[in-house]
């Protein structure tokens, strides 16, 4: 229970990670498009201005002083008498007046705000006709000076007001106010163009999040499953050693305590139990040191009887009250390229374990199959089967199909993993069909050309 809140609270810090990292990603996009937006606005509304200016400057003839190689302007500076001068200069004016000029030197650095000052004069006196045309035109070259490549179209609002958020400038050489409006012709397409890098950045951020996330439950969930084999492999393994270890301290009893030394037949009785109990566990021994061992075994390639193979196999795994093994051997298969003791072992593995699982009813059968680069092996059986659930893990090391805490049939769990070993040895592939009460079938594939 305690694991299990552990694990569950690792997961849910991994989500509020998650959640927290998404929150974090969503607000970085969120203000890098409002940054962009901003930007993009600011300088598209200098654009505007400042091709109102231009169009200015194109419709209006300025003063000629402005041209000059030294640029100057020169104005009124008093009259006298002291009147207005546009007053005194009327047709029915019969006053005579004087002024007083000056002449002013107008210095590079002002003078396109000279310039675009005086047209704007010019503009707002005259009241001429604005065409949206020919302003759209300049518009455009003022976007590409400022590396925008987005398209506008241009409209004119009267008595509007300028708007905060969008691209807009008055204009105010006609005789009513009016308001030139840009707009974007694709306002989507430029959304995804501003925030593409942005939005990739961080999704790619999201992805390997994600992954990390994923690769780390992955992590917890191995670390419980390995958990899992070892509290099964000590359970197992106690079973196991526990077992035999009761047989011989009864038989040790008997043997000291109730005089069944004296008796010649009993004596050889409890000894034979005793022989065969430290024979088994020395076995099973074995098979743990076998693990290592014989993953780094070399193979010793040699034609094999495969036929007699068998035979002597089942002779020495076959009792009477166990089911018969059946062999279904071509006769062109008399002889098999492969390393003797590794083919040993793995099919004393497969029929060990059709033995003790099919049941007493079961029938096992062992086929051999020829191919053109290849050759098959089949051990299967009509027993009890194994559940979906279950297949992808009988190759692991110590791995037991759950059955409770215990276990009707003695093993550790290592038999499969080790033929998985030895048939990878042998370059070939070992793979497993099965059914709940339906048998099962393990078919190996090995890339050695067979001998007939």
């Amino acid at each position: 229970m305690y694991r299990e809140k552990k694990v569950a609270a690792y997961f849910w810090l991994a989500g509020g990670a998650a959640a927290l990292i998404l929150i974090c990603q969503w607000y970085w996009v969120y203000y890098n498009y409002r940054t962009a937006k901003a930007n993009f606005l600011a300088t598209a509304n200098y654009a505007l201005r400042q091709s109102i200016d231009r169009y200015q400057l194109a419709q209006n003839k300025l003063p000629t002083s402005l041209e000059y190689l030294k640029p100057s302007l020169t104005f009124m500076v008093r009259t006298l008498p002291n009147q207005d001068p546009l007053a005194l200069d009327t047709p029915g004016s019969k006053r005579r007046f004087s002024a007083e000029f000056s002449t002013v030197a107008i210095d590079q650095l002002h003078l396109p705000e000279l310039r675009a000052l005086v047209a704007r004069l010019l503009s707002q006196q005259q009241h001429r006709p604005l065409h949206l045309d020919t302003l759209a035109r300049i518009f455009r070259q003022e976007l590409l000076k400022n590396n925008i490549r987005e398209e506008f179209r241009l409209r004119m609002e009267h008595g509007a007001a300028p708007a905060n958020g969008g691209i807009n400038t008055p204009v105010n050489f006609y005789k009513d106010p009016v308001l030139i409006r840009a707009e974007l012709v694709h306002p989507v397409r430029f959304l995804l163009r501003q925030n593409a890098g942005a939005a990739g950045v961080s999704t790619l951020l999201i992805v390997l999040s994600a992954c990390s996330i994923f690769y780390m439950g992955r992590v917890i969930r191995r670390q419980e499953k390995l958990d899992d084999l070892k509290t099964s492999f000590i359970n197992n393994i106690s079973h196991e050693l526990k077992t035999p270890l009761s047989i011989l301290r009864t038989a040790n009893e008997a043997l000291s305590s109730f005089g069944a030394a004296d008796n010649p037949e009993s004596l050889r009785r409890y000894l034979s139990i005793n022989a065969g109990v430290i024979d088994s566990m020395d076995r099973n021994i074995d098979r743990l040191l076998e693990l290592n061992r014989d993953s780094r075994l070399q193979p010793q390639w040699q034609a094999i009887d495969l036929p007699a193979l068998l035979e002597n196999l089942i002779g020495r795994l076959a009792a009477d009250d166990q089911p018969p093994v059946r062999m279904d051997i071509p006769q062109g298969m008399a002889e098999v390229f492969s390393d003797p003791y590794m083919l040993e072992v793995i099919l004393l593995n497969l029929l060990d374990n059709a033995l003790k699982y099919a049941g007493p009813e079961a029938q096992i059968i062992v086929r051999a199959k020829q191919q053109v680069q290849s050759w098959q092996l089949v051990v299967s059986d009509d027993g009890p089967g194994i559940a979906a659930a279950y297949l992808p893990y009988i190759f692991d090391r110590f791995y037991r199909v759950p059955t409770g805490n215990l276990h009707e049939v003695p093993g550790y769990g290592i038999g499969l993993a080790h033929v998985k070993d030895l048939v990878r040895a042998l370059n070939g592939r070992i793979s497993v069909k099965s059914k709940s009460g339906r048998g099962t079938e393990f078919i190996i594939n090995f890339d050695i050309r067979w001998r007939g």
